[in-house]
């Protein structure tokens, strides 16, 4: 009877253990990322998903310094004191503090209960290539967006193929008829 309940003991804790899952940002859209960190901390894409639970993983993610970021986001707080209220554009704040960006968004998607701070600790953001987890890494994932390349990173070949878009300068009206080109 006892080594019954002990196979599903340790099922149980294979199931539930906290696995250490990487990500490379390199490319990634920053509300996609925080989207797919999101699913991961709280655990939603296991099947033993309980809001109830907290089952969700560690999760490490490198290369944020490379995050595509949109140029018309703007980060906000508010103090707590008169005149207090403090915004700056994410493009100029991710130049300055590369994992901070990443953090605050998922922070924001996350919802607002008590297992924020656990979950939040949970996360590891790295601005480059090298993080002291590597030991710990059981699985790696793809970000969710295709990875995005600079102009000057396609070759010519890649280029040309590129679709054209129709000329729509202005230009000096055909005549009408022969007798109004006389000029």
């Amino acid at each position: 009877m006892s080594h019954r309940f002990a196979c599903k003991r340790s099922a149980q804790l294979l199931t539930t253990s906290r696995q250490w899952i990487l990500l490379d940002a390199n490319g990634q859209q920053l509300d996609g990322l925080a989207r797919v960190v999101c699913k991961l901390l709280e655990g939603r894409h296991k099947p033993i998903y309980s809001p109830v639970t907290d089952v969700g993983d560690h999760v490490v993610v490198i290369n944020t310094r490379k995050m595509v970021i949109p140029d018309k986001k703007v980060l906000w707080w508010y103090s707590g004191y008169a005149q207090g209220h403090r915004h700056v554009y994410s493009k100029d704040f991710h130049i300055f503090r590369p994992t901070e960006c990443l953090r605050l968004q998922v922070e924001f998607k996350l919802p607002q209960k008590r297992p924020l701070r656990e979950r939040l600790a949970r996360l590891h953001l790295f601005p480059g290539e090298n993080f002291p987890y590597a030991a710990n890494i059981s699985k790696v994932m793809e970000g969710p967006d295709n990875v995005y390349k600079a102009l000057d990173e396609y070759s010519t070949e890649e280029r040309d193929g590129f679709v054209r878009a129709p000329d729509c300068r202005i230009k000096k009206p055909a005549p009408l008829y022969v007798w109004d080109d006389l000029d």
